[in-house]
């Protein structure tokens, strides 16, 4: 009897620790995954802020460049003028006036204060292309309140300091932005301890801290940084209830959780495979969405977007592109895409020499000239012109600038212009464009949708626009889906449009009757 006790007991033991094991395990896994994450998100955060600060920065430059362009003498009324326009034209732009001989001279807030003699000191750091800055500027209009003056050539600005860090976080996480030259903080959000955020940026964001997560960030045009924080959270802090809970449920509860995790896993395995069979059997289809001249309506190339049917149901390309990119598939799924792109556009594209259809390829594929060789190969004797294929990238493509470089320029040389895709959304907006020869951006539909709204991400698609004329690129807006979006569009300069105002994707077969009946109503009338 006893040796039966014994043995049942030890049966039990046994079936506790192999069901609290797994789920210790699991818990643990999670909290990892869960740190692994909120430090992701985090980085993403700085990442923006970085833009941000560019893009105060940007305004700044801009407005000065416009009070140096204005005729006449300054602080007289029609200079005074003029530059009330510039502080209208520019967000974050509070002041704008003259200084010389270390005095202000006049604004349009202060008017003409020559008499007044109000001194201006030192500024705090000069920039190599002459722009001379004062962090901590005390106000002449205030006592209290301080600015970040920005000048060249006896034209200053005024920008309040929070503009580089007003971002909108539901968290609220604390932000610091950084001169890098000097280690001077610019601006705290609220919240913010300038010691401890100035000591993150010296430890490039290393810092040892049970409460806190950290991530630095640095732009790559100016000698801006942002150092962002947020806390640290945990499922194991409650580790010992955990215990006691599991310890209480038992082996059937073990039992059914591994049997669902097993068929969790079972189907997450298959998936890949799955796949697999699909793409080596061509099951996967190819739609065209239109891409539009915003002036007259017509329809000048397409997208090749890849869609799948799985027994019935639509899989979403977010879920099995990522999948293909994880699984060593995403250039079987890339040249599937161009096989049927040309076995099913060749004719249209041959007839219609200036149309083109544009493929999405990975970073993997701009890493080597394997996807060029291929296109190359795969063009031969179709009778269709290079440029009529066209390549898109999304911007994190680009972050290994030096490994996809020289692929960008083998396109180009080929013929195949080079589109950036979901412009907006990555890391180095501001900064490879000046590295990369490109021919257009797409603007990530994200920010045409705040178009005519009065949301804090609306002022990023204007200055995306006029940073595309300076480079002399073309633009194509993603998402289009209202004509006030087209009427904005049009009257920036922007050339082409994409989306479901105009046309979803479609078939091939749509696409013809589509561009029939689209060309149809472009005829004039008798």
């Amino acid at each position: 009897m006893i040796k039966r006790l014994s043995l049942i007991s030890a049966s039990v033991a046994l079936g506790c620790i192999a069901t609290i094991l797994p789920v210790l395990t699991s818990i643990y896994v999670a909290d990892e995954d869960a740190e692994r994450r909120e430090q992701d998100d985090l980085q993403q955060l700085a990442a923006k802020a970085v833009i941000r600060t560019e893009l105060v920065t940007y305004q700044a430059f801009a407005a000065i460049a416009d009070m140096e362009a204005v005729p006449g003498g300054p602080c007289s009324p029609g200079y005074i003028a003029q530059l009330a326009r510039v502080i209208f034209n520019y967000r974050y732009v509070q002041d704008a006036g003259a200084y010389g001989g270390g005095q202000y001279l006049c604004s349009p807030l202060m008017g003409d204060v020559r008499a007044q003699h109000l001194t201006m000191p030192p500024p705090s750091w000069r920039s190599n292309d002459g722009y001379l800055v004062w962090f901590r500027q005390k106000n002449p209009l205030s006592d209290v309140r301080q600015d970040i003056q920005i000048g060249r050539n006896g034209n200053y600005v005024s920008i309040d300091p929070q503009s580089y860090v007003d971002l909108i976080d539901l968290a609220r996480r604390p932000i610091a932005a950084i001169n890098v030259e000097t280690n001077t903080i610019l601006a705290l959000s609220s919240g913010a301890d300038g010691n401890d955020m100035l000591n993150a940026w010296k430890l490039a964001g290393h810092v040892n801290s049970e409460q806190w997560y950290y991530a630095v960030a640095r732009s790559a045009t100016r000698p801006l940084g942002v150092v962002v924080k947020s806390p640290r959270s945990s499922l194991l802090g409650n580790w010992t209830g955990v215990l006691v809970m599991w310890l209480s449920v038992g082996v059937i509860v073990g039992g059914l959780l591994g049997w669902l995790a097993f068929r969790q896993i079972s189907r997450q395995l298959s998936f890949p495979a799955t796949l697999e069979w699909a793409i080596s059997r061509r099951r996967i289809d190819v739609y065209f969405q239109p891409i539009v001249s915003l002036t007259n309506g017509e329809c000048v190339g397409v997208e090749a977007l890849v869609r799948w049917n799985l027994n019935g149901r639509y899989i979403s390309p977010e879920i099995f592109v990522a999948v293909a990119e994880q699984n060593r598939l995403i250039q079987p799924l890339t040249d599937l895409v161009l096989d049927k792109t040309i076995d099913e556009l060749s004719k249209l594209l041959r007839s219609r020499p200036s149309f083109y259809v544009s493929i999405n390829v990975s970073s993997e594929d701009l890493r080597t000239h394997r996807f060029l060789n291929v296109l190359t190969a795969r063009l031969g004797g179709t009778g269709i012109r290079p440029a009529q294929i066209r390549i898109e990238a999304t911007e994190r493509s680009f972050m290994d600038a030096d490994a996809t470089r020289e692929t960008i320029a083998a396109f180009r040389n080929a013929g195949h212009p080079i589109y950036i895709d979901d412009f907006g959304t990555g890391y180095s907006s501001l900064s490879y464009l000046q590295t990369f020869t490109v021919d257009v951006l797409k603007i990530d539909k994200s920010f045409i949708d705040t178009i005519a709204q009065d949301a804090a991400s609306s002022v990023v698609a204007p200055h995306i626009i006029e940073m595309a004329h300076e480079l002399g690129v073309e633009i194509v807006a993603e998402g289009v889906e209202r004509d006030v979006q087209v009427e904005y569009l049009v009257q920036r300069g922007v050339q082409y449009g994409q989306g479901w105002l105009f046309a979803k994707a479609m078939r091939v077969n749509e696409l013809i009757l589509w561009l029939s009946e689209s060309r149809s109503t472009l005829q004039p009338t008798n």
